[in-house]
């Protein structure tokens, strides 16, 4: 119901419906309807099977192989509807509900980029001072702009995003090679 309507346009009662359950209970349970909408924004963002199941973790020895690999996945699930549904309503309520906006602005694939840089610094492999920070900006090359695109109604084509993708990983890698 949040996903279609928005937090102002999501009703109790037809939450309650959607549910098989009546406004009593959902109250009794929650409290409230922010309680209810902090309950089930947190429950979608941390499963790990919506709006697809996350995939196995790369293959670290290839730093190039994996960064694009996260990045794809990273990238699919930006432009998924219902992640982009999600990040609108995310930003919306951003004010109302400051703890959700920091919740959503973070990512799974965004410490596993972080331990792929660590595996390859320990190897000698690449320099990398400000890990997390790297961390950030590579998932925010990769994802964060086509998100952002797409919560405004634009989506690039397939091969489009599929040739940035490649042209940040590039860039990417190619700013921790050692001098």
């Amino acid at each position: 119901m949040f996903l279609d309507h928005g937090y102002e346009g999501a009703l109790v009662g037809t939450i309650a419906a959607a549910a098989g359950t009546t406004r009593a209970t959902l109250y009794a349970r929650y409290g409230s309807k922010e309680q209810l909408f902090v309950a089930v924004f947190r429950w979608a963002t941390q499963r790990t099977d919506w709006p697809f199941p996350e995939p196995e973790p790369p293959d670290f020895e290839d730093l190039e192989a994996a960064l694009t690999a996260v990045a794809i996945d990273s990238q699919r699930r930006a432009l998924n509807p219902s992640m982009v549904k999600l990040s609108r309503i995310a930003v919306t309520q951003a004010e109302r509900f400051p703890d959700i906006a920091r919740h959503a602005a973070t990512s799974p694939r965004q410490q596993l980029v972080v331990d792929l840089l660590k595996f390859h610094v320990a190897q000698g492999a690449i320099v990398a001072d400000d890990i997390d920070i790297l961390a950030e900006h590579f998932i925010a090359m990769v994802a964060g702009m086509p998100a952002r695109l797409a919560s405004m109604g634009i989506v690039r084509g397939r091969a489009a995003e599929a040739a940035r993708l490649r042209v940040a990983v590039r860039l990417f890698v190619r700013g921790l090679r050692p001098a």
